[in-house]
């Protein structure tokens, strides 16, 4: 009995260790892992607005603009290059405690993204380690690795790709520990600004996303039908067709181009959830103002100006098609308080950086 009773409390202490180093080494980067940490603490079906996708979103959509101006709970869930099939895991694993009424999925990684592209795997991390283990995540990482026993040996277990941080640990880490994730909604903003040409766009050529794209585009539609949530797709704002890979152009417009005519042939069957805002094709709506540098970051993201002004034009546009009886304004209501603090938190931040709160 003796022996059982060591063996059972060496196996604990060890899991015990392993779970509190792996808590304290993981790299808490703000292009998903964070998203990922905070998606958990945020309250029981507090997140009317879910946004989905690449780094465009965290850059691009400014969530605590979208409190003060609509009342709208919004979270970025988003992660560096996220592709389609994340985005449907993300979803599943987001529903598993809230309720979105509205799903906002930017298109830039599948237009983008295909299967000769430079940063397939790069950027795996950044979606991984903010994501609990479970059955859900098994399965993400299946469909991610596409099979390549070198991509399993570097994340799983997820303890394995960031096991060797001891050396970089910093005050920082530590910080974050105390740092309350409630309180974090997904946007980071950017505040470099660098100038960019206007986006110009092919509306004549259509060009389909990769297979594994589409069948995950169609399982996001299928779950958002099922589960009685609106889709909302779009392009956050950039300058469309900057990127390179393998010598040749990425040509996202043609595959934006592509997205328009899917959307239509499910609205003309009669699935009228799904919408498709092409705002490249329209960006004076917007005012993002490109050429200056005033509301970009690079060429492929906006900085926090731009967020701004896109998170003004999106919660318009939100409340214009759903309406407040889909997503309600729930300013003054003390269950949401966190989007309250989470507004002072940025105010901070953008100050400190020397922007104006806008």
């Amino acid at each position: 009995m003796k022996k059982v009773i060591a063996t059972i409390l060496s196996i604990v202490v060890l899991g015990v260790a392993l779970c509190g180093a792996d808590y304290v080494l993981k790299d808490r980067t703000d292009h998903g892992v964070k998203q990922g940490i905070a998606m958990y603490e945020q309250p029981k079906n507090s997140v009317d607005v879910l946004m989905l996708g690449s780094s465009h979103v965290h850059y691009g959509i400014n969530t605590a603009k979208l409190w003060e101006e609509y009342g709208i709970s919004a979270f970025d869930f988003s992660s560096a290059e996220q592709p389609l099939w994340i985005s449907y895991y993300y979803l599943k694993e987001f529903c598993k405690n809230q309720k979105p009424k509205v799903v906002v999925l930017d298109f830039f990684t599948p237009a983008a993204f295909q299967e000769d592209h430079k940063y397939t795997y790069t950027h795996l991390a950044d979606s991984l380690n903010g994501f609990r283990f479970g059955l859900n995540k098994m399965k993400m990482m299946w469909v991610s690795f596409d099979g390549r026993e070198e991509i399993w040996d570097k994340y799983f277990p997820g303890f394995a790709g960031y096991h060797d941080r001891y050396d970089a640990l910093d005050a920082e880490d530590f910080e974050d520990l105390k740092y309350d994730y409630e309180n974090f909604k997904g946007f980071t903003p950017y505040f470099d600004m660098t100038p960019t040409s206007v986006p110009r766009i092919n509306e004549d050529t259509v060009l389909a996303p990769s297979d594994k794209s589409v069948e995950y585009l169609q399982k996001i539609v299928d779950f958002t039908t099922a589960s009685g949530i609106e889709l909302y797709l779009t392009v956050v704002p950039y300058h469309v067709n900057a990127e390179l890979v393998t010598d040749k152009i990425q040509a996202e417009d043609l595959r934006y181009n592509w997205l328009a005519q899917y959307v239509q042939q499910l609205n003309d069957a009669g699935n009228s959830h799904v919408f498709f805002d092409y705002t490249v094709l329209h960006n004076w709506d917007i005012g993002i103002d490109f050429e200056s540098g005033t509301d970009t970051y690079d060429s492929s993201h906006l900085n926090y100006y731009g967020a701004t002004k896109f998170a003004h034009y999106l919660g318009a546009h939100l409340r214009y098609i759903y309406g407040a009886d889909v997503i309600a304004d729930h300013r003054g209501d003390p269950y949401y308080a966190s989007w309250d603090t989470n507004a002072e938190e940025l105010r901070t931040v953008v100050e400190a950086n020397g922007f104006e709160w806008r």
